[in-house]
């Protein structure tokens, strides 16, 4: 009876065994392949919220003001068409290959474009694609501008100093600050401003984000945000 009794035991143990990695590669094919959009607002011409429509469906039926942003938008990996819209500007749109994990940074603003043709003086909406990599480590300041101006200037300055330090910042293009290994609490301006544009009190290694833009009036707003990888205009 004991013999029997081993043999079922036996028998039911392998079993087993055989089909914990099929239930397991099972549970691993059915966790979601999700990743993340990210939209920064800085459309300053036109009336009204903007909207962000992903593959038809808009995504925040109230719409963002002029300097929102935002959270983390978990959608499905792969393809995306997105479309950016405010009235009185022309809509933007662009499609996007958004991968497993991955946080896509999209930034919409506008640019003023002449007269032509037929065509008159308009507003047209563009959208910027931050990508994402993962070639550095540590804390790190990235600042972005779609100010009208081609070249902006800032300064940064850490919890304790005096004397700010004096950076500059190209058009649709990212600059990239190494802020140490520990850094301090850090501020950033408007070259010759007293007032921040951001402040940050970097905890978590990764990427402190400013995006820099015109408000309607022209004045140098900005919209900051953390990454926890680096990002580069793309």
């Amino acid at each position: 009876m004991r013999t029997t009794f081993k043999l079922w035991l036996r028998r039911v143990t392998a079993g087993l065994l055989m089909i914990l990695p099929l239930a397991t590669h099972a549970q691993e094919e059915e966790k979601p392949k999700v990743g993340f959009i990210r939209l920064v607002n800085a459309v300053a011409p036109g009336t009204g919220n903007a909207h962000l429509e992903i593959d038809g469906e808009d995504q925040f039926p109230k719409g963002y003001k002029l300097g929102q942003r935002t959270g983390g938008i978990g959608l499905k990996a792969g393809s995306k068409k997105i479309k950016v819209t405010r009235e009185g500007v022309i809509e933007g749109t662009t499609t996007i290959t958004l991968g497993v994990g991955e946080t896509m940074n999209l930034v919409s603003f506008a640019e003023k474009m002449p007269a032509e043709g037929d065509k008159p003086e308009r507003w047209e909406m563009r959208i910027l694609k931050l990508k994402q990599r993962d070639v550095e480590s540590g804390f790190r300041l990235t600042v972005l501008s779609v100010c009208k101006e081609p070249e902006i200037l800032f300064s940064t300055m850490h919890e304790g100093e005096t004397k700010k330090v004096p950076h500059s910042a190209k058009r649709l293009m990212t600059t990239s600050i190494d802020l140490g290994a520990t850094p301090r609490d850090l501020y950033v301006y408007a070259r010759d401003n007293d007032v921040p544009l951001a402040v940050f009190r970097p905890e978590t290694k990764g990427n402190y984000v400013v995006v820099v833009y015109d408000d309607p009036d022209g004045t140098v707003k900005a919209v900051s945000f953390y990454d926890p990888k680096f990002v580069i205009a793309g």
